[in-house]
């Protein structure tokens, strides 16, 4: 019964490595065309500066006067998965919505890695970023996984007493991969599957990972959030986790819920019969932008 018990495990560890890690992390023909793109090389590992044509170089220099906008985003993917083409789609729209410039590193992911080695490459690259930056707005971003990562990042660099960034906006994040929610089972969520969740977030940790805050960023201290946002569907498993945190911390995290809406809904705006999506992002341009809350 125990070998029958492993070898279910490495099975669903290899459907879960082989649904999430595949090779969408190919660029569309139109970024090379209407944008100025780099790929730089950061301790080994890419690192893509997506920004618009013309302007200065944001990875190298503290430029870029004509929007003043630095987005570092950290996207999904369970910690298994690479870019997808809808990540691309979105950074697409914020450029041409915001004329930010987005940072967005190729970060380590498991089962290859845990989170120290994700966190011992993306704690540098935060400091090398407002290094270089000096007055301009830092906006940290991120979507799922990588929205609990860029939490677990923000809540580190708090207590470095580092800079924080201006705002921080975190679509559908996970932000803990223990799943020990009971609201979790009630969630029809048609995305997710909470069984592979448990799985890549355990890996994730490592064997000593489930007590840091850098994996599950609930346990992390909150005396310094400011300017926090958080998007989340209720059709989303990792919305009971979000909404219970974002409440707790209601007068530092603001949260926009939406009814029915699923995983990433703020993602899937060229979807069709995406609910909430285009509002979602309606709503994340005018942070970015600062337009007033409604």
């Amino acid at each position: 019964m125990l070998v029958a018990f492993f070898i279910l495990i490495i099975i669903l560890l290899l459907l879960l490595y082989y649904e999430l890690r595949v090779a969408t992390s190919k660029l569309p023909k139109d970024v090379f065309r209407y944008y100025d793109f780099s790929q730089e090389k950061f301790m080994g590992r890419d690192i893509f500066v997506i920004k618009p044509l013309n302007h200065e170089d944001l990875y190298e220099t503290a430029g870029n006067e004509k929007s003043g906008k630095i987005i570092l985003y950290i996207h999904g993917g369970s910690y298994v998965g690479e870019l997808e083409k809808y990540h691309w789609h979105f950074f697409k729209d914020i450029i041409n919505d915001t004329k930010a410039t987005i940072i967005v590193p190729d970060y380590p992911l498991t089962p290859e890695n845990t989170y120290i080695e994700t966190f011992n490459m993306m704690q540098p690259l935060y400091e090398q970023i407002i290094k270089n930056m000096e007055d301009k707005e830092f906006i940290l971003m991120g979507d799922s996984a990588g929205g609990g990562m860029a939490l677990a990042l923000y809540e580190q660099n708090a207590e470095l007493g580092n800079r924080l960034p201006n705002k921080t906006i975190l679509i559908s994040p996970w932000l803990d991969v223990r799943m020990e929610n009971p609201m979790i089972d009630n969630i029809d969520d048609p995305i997710l599957k909470k069984s592979l969740l448990k799985l890549s977030g355990k890996r994730y940790a490592g064997k000593k990972g489930m007590k840091s805050y850098l994996v599950n960023p609930v346990l992390g201290p909150t005396d310094k959030f400011k300017n926090i946002y958080f998007f989340s569907g209720t059709r989303d498993m990792l919305n009971p986790d979000a909404k219970e945190f974002a409440l707790k911390n209601k007068e530092k995290i603001t949260l926009h819920e939406y009814e029915n809406a699923v995983h990433n809904f703020v993602l899937l705006k060229h979807k069709k019969k995406n609910i909430h999506a285009k509002e979602g992002y309606k709503k994340v341009v005018d942070i970015i932008l600062d337009k007033k809350e409604n």
